[in-house]
């Protein structure tokens, strides 16, 4: 989801529409790779590299990779670096027993140049804004019945410190919302933490628990998915004599439900809207679907998608019975969700509140942004950030938004930091 600033090998650049067709070219290679069509994937290369690598040679090394490491699975993460006119493309790669580094090198005439494969190493990299020695980091459970890993970063000093907890968007995520090779909550709470804020973050329970979740062992609602842990990491935070004061940090569905968390809790300072949603979660899902099937060329995703377009206009009806799966979650879901509007609730809180949105979001995007500048933009506790270059995790992206974005390694932009921290200070 972005056109994005990189940085890999010590150079940070901007992924431009020429890097962009360069990794359609490289995910086309391994495509070909897969699917045995090895003289197509030698219509890719260089003079050079078709004498080097013909495609009897091509079968042989792949088959060896597969011998030895099982089938490939799918791309997990993408690195980008430059090397003189050169543009190495280093894919993380899950094969069925293992993973593998698959490095692409691709020259100034989007000819592939070389190709290479290696044993797997670590992606994420913590960003150059975050300063490990200015803070403490500690593990914890929270939660009652139920119970999911958290991590507190707590900064060096006596304190009382501004603290604030991270809601993760749907599904099941980590404490990190990872996605491919990166970890923007993560990002965040360094990013905070190295600037004196106290900063809890926690495995969703349909991340811990999703094999309960799935059988029906745990109801999926509101309340298991969201507000539990949610109130109990306030109540945490809360109860530590170097905590001054807490605020509310969500994104995505997280920062839907912010407000909802706010007024459950009344014990937030303030909530922090990151790329938030302000109308029926069917209708943003639908307006993604949408958008996706316009830059899809293949036919048999655009054609699920539209499937998926269809369940939810029978949702938006009430059409389907409770129990009819949608994505991953029951029909009864989405229709407590239907009954939420965080309009209604932001309207009845008295405190600071911080819209921050991604111009390059395709996810959730000005429409919603607009939303929330309509009915609060004369509110002199509303703040409102808009970032032009910035995706749906507030990295860097130029070009035009897709999903490979995510594959691509990059950061929280500094500038949401710094934004947040400014925001925190002025409101504690």
């Amino acid at each position: 989801m972005r056109k994005f600033i990189l940085i890999s090998t010590g150079i940070a650049f901007l992924l431009t529409d020429l890097f962009a067709d360069n990794l359609d070219i490289v995910k086309g290679l391994i495509q070909d790779f897969v699917s045995g069509n090895f003289t197509i994937a030698e219509s890719l290369f260089t003079d050079q590299m078709k004498q080097a690598l013909p495609p009897s040679k091509m079968k042989e090394v792949w088959n060896q990779i597969e011998n030895q490491f099982g089938q490939f699975e799918s791309i997990e993460g993408i690195k980008i670096s430059q090397s003189g006119e050169y543009t190495v493309f280093d894919l993380f790669s899950k094969f069925q027993k293992s993973y593998l580094d698959i490095l692409v090198t691709v020259d100034k005439n989007s000819k592939v140049a070389g190709l290479f494969f290696r044993p797997a190493s670590r992606f994420y990299e913590i960003p150059p804004y975050a300063i490990t020695s200015k803070f403490e980091i500690k593990k914890i459970e929270i939660g009652n019945e139920y119970k999911v890993p958290a991590e507190l970063t707590i900064p060096n000093g006596k304190g009382p410190f501004p603290a604030v907890i991270l809601i993760a968007g749907s599904g099941p995520e980590d404490m990190n919302e990872s996605i491919g090779p990166n970890r923007p909550f993560e990002d965040i709470a360094y990013g905070l933490s190295s600037n004196g804020i106290v900063v809890l973050r926690f495995d969703k329970s349909t991340y811990v628990y999703a094999k309960e979740f799935e059988s029906g062992q745990i109801k999926t609602d509101l309340e298991n998915e969201y507000f539990k842990d949610a109130l109990d990491g306030i109540e945490f935070l809360k109860s530590q004599s170097y905590v001054k004061n807490v605020f509310i940090l969500g994104h995505s569905e997280g920062g839907y439900l912010d407000p909802a968390i706010a007024k459950m809790s009344d014990k937030a300072s303030g909530i922090i809207l990151l790329a938030a949603p302000a109308r029926n979660l069917e209708d943003v899902m639908i307006d993604q679907f949408d958008y996706l099937i316009s830059i899809t060329k293949d036919s048999t995703e655009t054609q699920q998608m539209k499937v998926m377009i269809s369940q939810l206009e029978e949702i938006k009806a009430h059409k389907l019975k409770d129990s009819t799966i949608v994505m991953g979650a029951p029909a009864s879901y989405y229709y407590e969700v239907d009954s939420y509007n965080p309009i209604d609730i932001l309207k009845t809180l008295k405190m600071p509140v911080l819209v921050m949105q991604g111009g390059k979001d395709y996810q959730v995007t000005k429409k919603d942004y607009d939303i929330f500048k309509e009915n609060f933009g004369s509110d002199d506790n509303f703040t409102f950030k808009w970032f032009e270059d910035l995706d749906h995790i507030f990295m860097k992206w130029e070009g035009i938004p897709s999903p490979d974005q995510y594959l691509v390694s990059g950061h929280v932009s500094d500038d949401v930091i710094k934004e947040i921290v400014k925001w925190i200070n002025s409101n504690s």
